[in-house]
């Protein structure tokens, strides 16, 4: 049996120690990287939906302007059918627009038609 003197025996065990340590230091390491790596594949993937969704939003918010001014114009629209509605209710203005449109005429009136000028086919001189 062979005796290790203390040298030896201090020697053997920092020498032990030393590798135990780069072990655990190098586990450390991996461990700290691997972590590292999973926070950036998390903040990136966050990073991407905010991205994609502030895109969308962008979009949705064009479309939203587009669809409002639809919506104006529609309003516009409706108004003028709904206001031309209640005018066709009145038997007076039906009468008129008939007498004008269509040559209606009371009984003992006589109805002329005069063409309507257009300023597109009137012939300018300083053309």
């Amino acid at each position: 049996m062979k005796l290790l003197t203390l040298k030896e025996k201090t020697t053997s065990l920092s020498l032990g120690d030393t590798q135990k340590e780069t072990k655990t230091l190098i586990l450390k390491r991996r461990r700290l990287m691997v972590f590292f790596v999973i926070i950036f594949l998390v903040f990136t993937i966050i990073g991407l939906n905010l991205f994609k969704n502030s895109q969308r939003l962008l979009s949705l918010e064009e479309t939203k302007q587009e669809v409002n001014r639809d919506y104006e114009k529609v309003s516009v629209a409706k108004k003028d059918l709904q206001d031309e509605v209640d005018l066709l209710h009145d038997e007076e203005y039906v009468a008129k627009v008939a007498r004008a449109k269509y040559f209606y005429s009371k009984k003992g009136e006589q109805v002329y038609s005069i063409p309507e000028l257009n300023n597109s086919t009137q012939p300018s001189g300083n053309k």
